[in-house]
């Protein structure tokens, strides 16, 4: 054999054995890619990112490698207007579109009951995940919801788990589910996937913790995937130490790629991740999932797009002024509930509001505006309260005013003194009904949600109370009975007239 031949077969042997070893060291070098996004209940929404736009980011960086994964974080079924007329059905059928690898399960997926939650599961042809969410009734997971599921592109394979936090049945009240602790159920949930030999474990979550820094710390989990659009109005969760695997989205118009490199034998210890956040609008719409979205619009459009009426004063619906303080338009709901039922007093919850939009004087109201306002499916109830049932509750709605909770409380027929800067649970000073304090022992008409006379938001002080009937038609929705209201007064003038004062703004 020539010498030049000896050195060609050294050479293809060196390569060979390089090769095998590089597919099979325990030091082998591993990749993946995660596109992670959430909130996103309005379809076709250009200015604040698609899901037609997001697909295309998918597509792009699955035609780049197998091992690409998109994990959607739910809080989407609810609210809006399509979904307050099929219940998040439209969501799932745009996701499908898109083929997540796993949804995880948020506190907005309540939002039109756990029934509806369970029938989505099986409109999906993706895994919807919820890993601490428990039906005592058949000792498991709902049906069609799984506790977790392993996810595999190319030659990775991850684990997926998804938790919600227990308030999320204080806001959203289920008939017979329940949240179980969320720790117990990662620790053992990671177990069991740990000895099915994932590459990695991601945890979803909806609800800020610190224990899910502890859960990264000790190596349970390898990396936890959040999207909240109002962390940065929490000075407390901005300057909460946060360990560098948890990953947060803050922005509505952001989609998040998460490359990860790791060494095959040392995963958590040796993982690197490097985060960039992808502005949505800047990107193209994916010719195939824009069409479904503009079918769905369409369908919607010559319903919603009539013109009902107009306001004559500006209609102020941003979050933070509506959930921290008396809002001209809370007052117009209030009003008409109170005089719709007959009843003497309404209560009626700031996150039954939506939408975020200012509206000046002059402009005119749509059916569409008013379903963007209000648009939830629940319905009126009227109820009889004692005078102490109606402080615990206003009481309960200040509670968490720095966090501008939708547990805020809009009124009509009191008058309400309170105290931003006090502590909490000493912050409302006087209730006046008809001018005279209101009285403890005394029986009152209230009008409110059956969201929130069924304990949503935690208040949990009228889940026993008298319920009363009225002359009006029952079963309409707040935003059917409002859409009535304006139609047939032609122009509206909401206006803050101080049925509700804060002595730390006015001091």
């Amino acid at each position: 054999m020539n010498t030049f031949k000896m050195r060609y077969l050294t050479i293809v042997k060196l390569l060979t054995m390089l090769t095998f070893f590089a597919q099979n060291s325990a030091f082998a070098e591993k990749q993946a890619t995660i596109i992670f996004d959430a909130e996103m209940s309005t379809i076709n929404d250009t200015k604040n990112g698609s899901y037609a736009q997001l697909a295309t980011l998918i597509d792009d960086y699955r035609e780049k490698s197998t091992s690409t994964f998109f994990i959607f974080g739910g809080e989407s079924l609810g609210p809006s207007m399509l979904s307050s007329m099929d219940r998040g059905a439209h969501i799932i059928d745009v996701l499908n579109s898109l083929e997540p690898n796993a949804m995880g399960v948020s506190k907005r997926e309540f939002s039109y009951q756990e029934d509806e939650l369970i029938l989505r599961t099986y409109e999906a042809a993706f895994p919807i995940v919820s890993s601490n969410l428990y039906d005592p009734i058949t000792k498991q997971s709902p049906e069609g919801i799984e506790a977790y599921t392993l996810l595999k592109q190319g030659e990775v394979k991850l684990g997926f788990i998804s938790i919600l936090d227990p308030t999320v049945t204080e806001k959203y009240p289920t008939k017979r589910l329940v949240i179980t602790p969320p720790q117990q159920a990662v620790l053992e949930i990671a177990k069991l996937l740990r000895k099915q030999n994932v590459d990695l474990i991601v945890l979803h979550y909806s609800t800020f913790s610190p224990v899910i820094n502890q859960l990264l710390e000790q190596g349970i989990i390898d990396l936890a995937l959040l999207e909240d659009q109002n962390f940065h109005s929490n000075a407390h969760l901005i300057n909460a130490p946060r360990h560098q695997n948890n990953l947060v989205l803050t922005k509505k118009k952001d989609a998040a790629v998460i490359q990860l490199t790791w060494q095959q034998d040392n995963p958590h210890n040796s993982l690197v991740i490097e985060k960039t956040n992808v502005d949505l609008t800047s990107l193209s719409a994916k010719p195939a999932v824009l069409q479904l979205e503009e079918e769905y619009d369409n369908r919607l459009s010559s319903l919603l797009n009539e013109v009902i009426g107009k306001t004559d004063t500006q209609i102020n619906l941003q979050r933070k002024v509506l959930r921290t303080s008396e809002n001209g338009f809370a007052n117009l709901v209030t009003d008409t509930l109170k005089d719709f039922t007959g009843a003497q007093i309404a209560l009626l919850n700031s996150g039954a509001f939506r939408s975020e939009k200012i509206l000046q004087a002059g402009s005119p109201l749509t059916v569409r505006d008013i379903r963007a306002m209000l648009p939830y499916r629940n319905t009126v109830q009227l109820i009889e309260a004692t005078g102490q049932q109606i402080m615990d509750a206003l009481e309960h709605g200040f509670s968490k005013l720095e966090s501008q909770s939708g547990q805020f409380l809009q009124v009509a027929g009191v008058e309400v003194t309170y105290d931003s800067a006090k502590p909490i649970g000493e912050r409302l000073i006087s209730v006046t009904f008809n001018k005279h304090p209101l009285q403890p022992e005394q029986i009152y008409k209230v009008v409110s949600l059956d969201y929130l006379i069924n304990g949503g938001d935690g208040f949990t002080m009228f889940k026993n109370s008298k319920a009363l009937t009225y002359k009006q038609t029952t079963g309409l929705t707040l935003s059917d009975i409002m859409s009535v209201e304006i139609h047939q007064e032609k122009v509206i003038a909401p206006k803050i007239d101080r049925r509700l004062k804060n002595l730390a703004v006015e001091n």
